[in-house]
């Protein structure tokens, strides 16, 4: 009779635990991010990439080096300054926050990188207004630039995002590196050479950014979402077809693949060389 008691009582607490649970559960724990679900998983931050955006302040960035003003167009601005900027809203059509830089310096090299940049940024701009009737909407346009001096090299990288109604957002990224030394425009392979980096270094670095970008695109193309699909093979990843970079704050090198140049897609690789 007393087991049978005994036997009772622990039935009689393991229900009352197990409902306790249950009400706990419902209260606090359902509400909870579960972790590796579809609806709030965030690829990780990698700091380089996001030490990378912030550094687009539409400024020009001397770090205390110092050129001669005579090689400037107009000698009262900044070396590279905004040429344009424009920030408008057209309710339902358009907003639009635009920065677009342009070098000043008198050269032909540096006056035809500045015919591109008008063409990949600022006609966009102009594009959306004028044609507001049909534009696709809603469109937003937002345009950002920095410009960085390192001794004698001058490097200046905008950085656009668009989107335009349903379809997917686009990151846009353009940079330029100029030797104002010897007016010529510096390939990613003489940048290295000129830092005493050797190339197999940069190519392994390139590599280990492309896998760990592909590693996380796996992970979420399981979970069934949308990714932007990396081909390692692909000679874009070869470092003299690597031409898009930034020389920036304290000499780094910035290696830019943004592939929104070319497709629909906000996603791009920051591989940094120090």
């Amino acid at each position: 009779m007393d087991i049978r008691k005994i036997l009772v009582i622990i039935i009689v607490v393991i229900c009352v635990f197990a409902l306790s649970y249950g009400v706990y559960y419902q209260i606090f724990k359902s509400n909870e991010p579960k972790v590796g679900t579809k609806n709030n998983i965030e690829p990780t931050p990698v700091t380089d990439i996001v030490e990378f955006d912030k550094i687009f302040d539409n400024k020009m960035n001397y770090q205390g080096y110092n050129i001669n003003d005579s090689i400037k167009i107009d000698q009262t601005k900044e070396l590279v300054y905004t040429n344009y900027t424009k920030t408008e809203i057209y309710e339902e059509k358009y907003d639009i926050k635009a920065n677009i830089p342009i070098i000043n310096i008198n050269n032909e090299k540096i006056s035809n990188i500045n015919k591109e940049i008008n063409g990949l940024f600022m006609d966009k701009v102009n594009s959306i207004v004028t044609n507001k009737n049909n534009t696709i909407s809603p469109t937003i346009y937002t345009v950002d630039y920095t410009a960085y001096l390192n001794e004698n090299m001058l490097s200046v990288v905008i950085k656009a995002t668009l989107k335009e109604g349903n379809n997917a957002q686009r990151l846009i990224i353009k940079a330029y590196t100029y030797n104002l030394s010897t007016n010529e425009i510096i390939p990613l392979t003489d940048m290295i050479t000129i830092k005493g980096i050797e190339k197999t270094y940069v190519e392994q670095e390139i590599r280990k950014e492309i896998r760990q970008s592909i590693s996380q695109t796996d992970n979420l193309a399981v979970l069934g979402y949308t990714v932007y699909e990396r081909d390692m093979t692909s000679d874009i990843y070869k470092v003299e077809n690597s031409n898009n970079y930034l020389l920036g704050p304290n000499a780094t090198i910035y290696i830019i693949y943004a592939y929104g140049n070319s497709s629909f897609t906000s996603e791009k690789d920051i591989v940094v060389i120090k």
